[in-house]
């Protein structure tokens, strides 16, 4: 059984250990917990059985709030855990008064922009150029939802 909660300090060595398998270049330790304990930050991680098996981790200011990361264990990836994530974020936005959620998302990324998608968020605009690749660069879609409604 999976459950959402809230990611601590303590989470820091399993987030530490996650984060490369979702990202590369991942974040380094100190970026981690540096958003760990930012006061405007709302981070999540799903745990099966005590074990982080994803994260989503969020910015937010007056009544935008961003997502930073999401990622997702490569062996429970396309399971229902970033819906999860992504939904009790905005539910806990949406109770701080957060207006818009934002994100942006590689253009070739499918299954997220599919998943983003059905949770509602449209796209707002793009970023030409603003990945890099071992071919070039590609765009990243910037999406938005409004958190609740």
């Amino acid at each position: 059984m999976a459950e959402v909660r809230a990611l601590e300090l303590a989470d820091l060595a399993s987030l530490n250990r996650l984060q490369p398998q979702c990202f590369d270049p991942p974040w380094s330790q100190d970026m981690l917990r540096a958003r760990l304990v930012h006061s405007r930050g709302l981070n999540l991680g799903i745990f099966c059985d005590g074990d982080l098996q994803g994260f989503v981790l969020l910015s937010h200011v007056l009544d935008e709030a961003e997502v930073l990361q999401i990622g997702v264990a490569p062996q429970y990836q396309r399971a229902g855990l970033a819906r999860q994530l992504l939904t009790q974020a905005q539910a806990q936005l949406a109770g701080l008064g957060i207006e818009r959620l934002m994100l942006e998302v590689r253009a070739s990324n499918r299954p997220a922009l599919g998943l983003y998608r059905a949770l509602g968020f449209i796209e707002d605009g793009r970023r030409r150029g603003y990945y890099p690749t071992s071919t070039g660069h590609e765009d990243a879609v910037l999406m938005s939802v409004r958190p609740g409604g």
